[in-house]
């Protein structure tokens, strides 16, 4: 009997054998082959895996500059918005109807030309994160008012400069310590005083000296009609951007439509804050008095210019970050144009890091 039992012993042990050894060979083996894997990667790629890319998400890591330069010197973080009007009255004289014109037999066939906000931007600086942060917003952005819904596009003009921020506000998550308005036809005197700006121009720009308009398929024509007297005013390029500044700026025939026209905006803001970075010397405060006398209104006062000094003058490109409000275009509405349902909640979020 013990024999026989000694016998079945052995036969279990053996096939025990033949079945363990291979799976722990394999198992062995897909082991050493997933640690040479891993080990075998470089530096970059291990952290990678390990780390992701947390400034781009939404409630990640805080993106501190490599170097914080900001941290340490005087002045507090601050937000200034900054807007740009369409308002031309030296080319369209129907923005306005008097009372009287109103009463006047016809006048109710007239309809006044809408003004409005056609570059809309926030410049934040955070001490915190040692980053310039420029948030460009789309005048075609959809808000509520007590009257509806409305584009940004019209709320500065409809609703004043107040009601205008509380809605930035609401969007972005920023809170706004100042504002500068100028009307697009100052721009011009605003860059002679503060310098050419330097801006990517991602395509050619042609003018009549009433509209901007790109040698598209649709336009082309008309560009190389010469009885329609239309002239280049830019060519493509990455350069200072002078007395051209207000046609690039009311562009809008883009290949790429509203995704350039954000880009453009927020590359001219980054080039006047490197223009304001070179003048922060103690004389810069009677240097904002005169730039500033081209502005529609702004409460940037010599005061406010003087206490962030050390803040402007250390400003750089390599600091400075582009941060766009997140949403989609939906179909354009009665007047043609599409309206922007911004996404608030992840705007904010995103946003929430520069604080």
């Amino acid at each position: 009997m013990f024999i026989s039992g000694l016998k079945k012993f052995a036969i279990a042990f053996v096939v025990a054998v033949l079945i363990l050894v291979p799976a722990a060979l394999i198992l062995f083996s897909s082991l050493e082959d997933v640690l040479t894997g891993s080990f075998s990667k470089s530096e970059n790629e291990i952290s990678e895996i390990l780390n992701g890319d947390d400034e781009e998400k939404p409630g990640g890591a805080v993106p501190v500059a490599a170097d914080n330069t900001l941290s340490a010197l005087d002045g507090d973080s601050f937000t200034v918005l900054v807007v740009m009007t369409d308002y031309r009255p030296d080319v369209y004289d129907d923005y306005e109807i008097s009372p009287k014109e109103k009463d006047a037999p016809g006048m109710f066939l007239r309809e006044a030309r809408k003004t409005g906000a056609a570059k809309i931007c926030l410049l934040r600086c955070s001490k915190e994160t040692g980053r310039y942060v420029v948030v460009p917003v789309s005048p075609l952005t959809n808000v509520v008012t007590s009257a509806g819904n409305e584009r940004l596009y019209s709320i500065y003009t409809d609703y004043g400069i107040d009601y205008f921020k509380a809605k930035i506000e609401s969007i972005t998550g920023l809170k706004i310590d100042r504002y500068a308005v100028i009307n697009c036809t100052e721009i011009g005197s605003f860059v002679s005083a503060l310098g050419a700006v330097w801006c990517p121009v991602p395509c050619e720009i042609y003018t009549n000296g009433t509209e901007y308009i790109s040698a598209t398929a649709a336009t082309a024509a008309k560009v190389k009609d010469p009885g329609v007297n239309y002239t280049r005013l830019l060519e493509v390029c990455e350069d200072y951007i002078g007395p051209s500044s207000m046609g690039l700026l009311l562009f809008k025939d883009y290949a790429n439509g509203v995704e350039d026209e954000l880009t453009v905006s927020a590359g001219y803001l980054k080039g006047v804050a490197s223009n304001f970075a070179k003048f922060a010397s103690e004389s810069s405060t009677a240097y904002w008095g005169n730039v500033s006398s081209y502005m529609k209104e702004t409460d940037i006062d010599g005061d406010f210019f003087s206490s962030h000094l050390a803040l402007i003058g250390a400003y750089t490109s390599d600091i400075a970050k582009t941060v766009n409000v997140e949403g989609i275009f939906k179909e354009a509405g009665e007047d043609g144009e599409p309206v922007f349902e911004v996404d608030i909640p992840h705007t904010v979020d995103a946003l929430s890091l520069y604080r």
